[in-house]
């Protein structure tokens, strides 16, 4: 039971030192093309994340839907 909340404080941990990397890394192109224009950028990289995901989801999974019901 420790290990399951260490591994979540672990991640959380981690996706707080990533964002604030994120913020440093591209702290001077937000500066130049504004706030909105950030958000745009990385809400279309997510979309386009996903997007993938799961098309490759499906794929893996074609076929698994035309088992005959157990």
């Amino acid at each position: 039971m420790w290990g399951y909340g260490f591994k979540l404080a672990a991640v959380a941990i981690g996706l707080l030192v990533v964002g604030i990397g994120a913020i440093v890394i591209f702290e001077n192109i937000w500066a130049r093309v504004g706030l909105g224009a950030a958000i745009v950028v990385v809400m279309g990289g997510l979309v386009v994340f996903a997007w993938y995901v799961d098309r490759k989801d499906k794929a893996a999974r074609a076929g698994i839907d035309e088992l005959p019901p157990v």
